[in-house]
């Protein structure tokens, strides 16, 4: 409600967009509710509630408060919204309606309806940038060591170089303005400590506002002198960039690599220790699970689980390929075990030489049953990064973000999750003509009828035809939608924490980072991989059937039990068998290429990547029977997993396969669950 008041000004309205997002998130980080709860160490609140989510209405907020009067009805992912909450958010529909983000492309009205309605009800791909972008891991080590008087005194520096009015000079004054912001909010904390102190009874707990009350008239003002103002200048940045753009992938990244000197510091102060430091870690690790995203009901299917996707990384090797595990990295480990909660997604990065004592806690930490940590094989991803344009050292400085995809740290603005892709229903189309079974309007490119398709390279020149085609108008879409991210929602905050926005004088979300890869997802190669197989198998080697009569049999949804135990028994990906893993390392190997000629509207490659999020439920929900057995309406494969029960030789088998991928030509993250 901030936000709007703030754009219903039509003065506001007239000014760079640099400078109105970053005057608006200062009037949301200084009108916000805020709280200290009792006990609380790390303090902060991403909204007013102990639990909640933002709406985002000049982002994707209209379709979800559209429905904000079913939130407590809904099956999965109920939220609570009083009445009075709900009348304020209707209330601001008829102004944003016309100026949410898909209504700002730089397209005709026709374009515009047609693209909004397509995305909610996808069949093909998801754009997921039409919600914003974010997935991102700031240089939080820079602000934490200079504060954002640092980070705004090297602004103005740059800016004085700018011609006044000019749209570098603003964007540097977008960023002057958010930093002073950050900065009071802070100061909020501070204020609010000290008036609780005043009245608390209980000496232990006065003591303790004291001193949040003491790190907070510095963080994050100032540079970091204690563990503690550097832990708590994190989470205040944590906070407001998850407010700037849309909640999802903000990651604190490598805490144990940036917070280890202040750790060290803080432990030659004989009152500080170890479990102080874990304590630290815990209550920031609590206050990271404050936040939920708030998604319409379409982007449920998609986005299920209400995941915000902050990661915590910890581990690996340090910029010159050294180990850098330390003594963070095991409290961190512990508190992964002790807290078990569904926020931070917790990560630990190996290798070759990762000490025997570091990946022995791993292994007792997850066979104990909990969740955490996801482990990332450094050799691998190093050098996919180094194979799409990074630098040795910076890849070897990366962190997940969101779920699984690798960037670096402090240099990266990747549009990880730029969107999903339906890899099956391209063979769907592939052998009906270009057309969904059952309908006979063409989506895809035409090409060849099944009874013209007289060897596998027909079907394989058939399903490449019908990929590049949809390829080529995702990439279309997703520029108009970069492109008004630019000019609509700028980043100010994100950029003052991204190396090369402010020497370039480029927001991040016009291409200033170092790095600006966007990456696109595959979902259900496996599926895709073994409907080809079985085309290959059934009817070009053992010619069982035509491949018009399968056509035929898939249109029906295989209603003969004979022909589906048929297809189902055929080897499938996940079994350590050369031929049918071949057919999975073709059809990502396709979609790769077919990526590998687009740039995204901030200048950096797409890549791809392995996993699907929820996406693999519905996109098999809406695609029809498959060659390899799946009927209308069955889930895909998660990520890069096997088909649902086809994994019939064990696990040993199953990791055979997927290691038969060349993983280094992945370049946005794999997951296999």
């Amino acid at each position: 409600m901030i936000w709007t008041r703030y754009f219903k000004d039509k003065e506001n309205r007239k000014k760079s967009p640099y400078i109105r997002i970053a005057e608006a998130l200062t009037e949301v980080l200084k009108d916000k509710s805020i709280r200290i709860y009792p006990d609380e160490l790390i303090v902060g609140n991403y909204s007013s509630k102990r639990v909640g989510g933002a709406i985002y209405p000049e982002l994707h907020g209209i379709p979800v408060i559209a429905e904000a009067h079913t939130f407590a009805k809904r099956k999965t992912n109920p939220l609570e919204i009083s009445n009075g909450e709900l009348r304020q958010l209707l209330s601001i529909v008829p102004f944003w309606l016309p100026r949410f983000l898909a209504m700002k492309l730089d397209a005709g009205f026709v374009k515009k309806l047609a693209l909004i309605a397509d995305q909610l009800t996808a069949k093909f791909y998801l754009i997921n940038e039409l919600g914003g972008v974010a997935h991102i891991a700031p240089d939080y080590a820079k602000l934490i060591a200079v504060g954002t008087e640092g980070i705004a005194a090297e602004a103005e520096g740059y800016q004085k170089d700018a011609p006044p009015g000019s749209e570098t000079w603003c964007f540097y004054e977008g960023v002057k303005i958010i930093l002073a912001g950050l900065a009071r909010f802070g100061e909020r904390y501070a204020g609010l400590a000290l008036e609780m102190a005043a009245q608390e009874k209980e000496p232990k707990r006065k003591a303790e506002l004291e001193t949040i009350a003491e790190v907070c008239q510095r963080a994050p003002r100032l540079g970091a002198r204690t563990f503690y103002e550097a832990l708590q200048s994190l989470f205040f940045a944590q906070i407001a960039v998850n407010l700037e753009s849309l909640d999802n992938g903000i990651c604190p990244g490598r805490i144990d690599q940036y917070l280890y000197p202040y750790y060290q510091t803080s432990l030659k102060d004989p009152s500080f220790s170890p479990q102080q430091a874990k304590e630290l870690l815990a209550a920031f690790s609590i206050k990271m699970a404050e936040i939920i995203p708030v998604f319409s009901k379409p982007m449920m299917r998609f986005h299920g689980g209400m995941f915000n996707g902050q990661v915590v990384t910890v581990g690996g090797v340090d910029e010159s390929g050294n180990d850098a595990a330390n003594e963070l990295s095991d409290l961190l480990l512990e508190i992964m075990d002790e807290l078990r909660m569904r926020q931070p997604n917790f990560h630990a990065r190996v290798h070759r030489s990762s000490p025997e004592a570091y990946r022995h806690k791993i292994s007792r930490t997850l066979a104990s049953g909990s969740g955490s940590p996801a482990l990332y094989n450094d050799e691998v991803i190093i050098e996919a990064l180094c194979k799409h344009g990074y630098k040795t050292a910076d890849a070897r400085n990366y962190t997940a973000v969101g779920c699984v995809e690798p960037v670096c740290q402090g240099k990266s603005f990747s549009s990880t999750d730029a969107a999903l892709f339906n890899l099956p229903i391209m063979l769907e189309m592939a052998l009906n003509e270009g057309r969904r079974f059952g309908s006979f309007f063409r989506s895809g490119r035409k090409t060849k009828p099944a009874n013209r398709m007289k060897s596998m390279e027909d079907v394989r020149e058939a399903f490449e035809g019908q990929l590049h085609f949809l390829i080529q108008r995702l990439i279309g879409d997703l520029h108009l939608v970069e492109k008004a991210n630019h000019k609509e929602h700028p980043t100010p905050l994100s950029s003052a924490l991204l190396d090369g926005c402010l020497k370039s004088g480029r927001c991040s979300t016009g291409g200033g980072a170092v790095y600006n890869f966007s990456g696109i997802q595959c979902v259900g190669p496996a599926d895709t991989g073994d409907a080809l197989y079985a085309i290959d198998r059934a009817v070009f080697r053992e010619r069982k059937m035509t491949l018009p009569g399968l056509v035929e049999l898939l249109k029906k949804d295989i209603p003969d039990e004979k022909w589906l135990l048929y297809l189902r028994g055929l080897d499938k990906f996940g079994n350590d068998e050369p031929e049918a893993d071949g057919w999975t390392r073709y059809v990502i190997a396709a979609f790769d290429g077919a990526l590998g000629g687009y740039a995204s509207a901030r200048g950096g490659r797409y890549v791809t990547g392995l996993y699907s999020v929820t996406a693999h439920q519905y996109f098999g929900k809406i695609t029809g029977a498959l060659p390899h057995g799946r009927r209308r309406g069955e889930a895909f494969a998660s990520g890069i997993a096997p088909v649902n029960g086809m994994d019939r030789k064990g696990p040993t088998a199953l990791l055979n396969s997927v290691n038969s991928i060349d993983f280094t030509q992945i370049a946005n993250g794999v997951n296999l669950n």
